[in-house]
């Protein structure tokens, strides 16, 4: 009996942390640039420090669309676009609001986010990304990627996907799950207002975009 709530508690806090495929595209919505929200907050700048990456296979592209990745992150988060988005990003309700956001307004979230301060070793390593990059496969599973947060710095990806995504689709996750390492959570996979989730498909959108011309504004 114990064993088996075990499971079941390793099981409900895997699904907190966990990035699960979504079969339908999330249709982003934003209250117009006009209206002034981002104006008054400073524009943050952050540097992407990859760590180590462990379990690809030996010279796959896999692991080099992930290295790759990390220039049009930082290319992304530390665009105007990233930042009048993140700020002015409305919630399914409509309102300029995420859910799972700590407390926190639209403007408190980027300005955090940009600060780079993840749960383990933040404080002292502002200003900076830094997550380490572990891949495992699991077939079965919708998962993408998940974290413990608090716990370690380490993205643990799923090969199932990341054998056949797209560069900006790799980025989405990375920032998705780096965001959890920033200590935003989500109630659930269907929670697309949450931080994670919604700061993530941003990204994925500003990626696309960055990839497609070359440069953000």
């Amino acid at each position: 009996m114990k064993m088996l709530i075990g499971m079941v508690c390793t099981l409900v806090t895997l699904n907190v942390y966990a990035h699960t495929e979504t079969l339908e595209k999330t249709k982003l919505n934003f209250f117009p640039t006009e209206l002034g929200f981002a104006d008054q907050v400073p524009t943050g700048f952050l540097k992407v420090v990859g760590g180590t990456l462990s379990g690809f296979p030996k010279n796959s592209s896999e692991k080099q669309k992930v290295l790759d990745s990390y220039s049009i992150i930082e290319a992304v988060m530390n665009s105007n676009e990233f930042k009048e988005r993140v700020i002015n990003f409305k919630s399914s309700d409509g309102k300029r609001s995420y859910s799972s956001n700590r407390g926190m307004s639209n403007e408190q979230v980027y300005e955090y986010l940009m600060q780079g301060k993840e749960l383990v070793g933040g404080e002292s390593n502002q200003g900076e990304m830094n997550f380490d990059v572990r891949r495992y496969y699991r077939g079965w599973s919708k998962v993408i990627g998940y974290t413990n947060p608090g716990k370690s710095n380490t993205i643990s990806v799923n090969g199932r996907f990341y054998s056949r995504y797209k560069i900006t689709q790799i980025t989405s996750n990375l920032v998705h799950e780096w965001i959890h390492l920033n200590g935003f959570l989500h109630d659930s996979a269907k929670d697309h207002d949450s931080v994670p989730y919604a700061v993530g498909y941003i990204a994925e959108e500003l990626a696309e975009k960055f990839v497609s011309q070359g440069y953000l504004d």
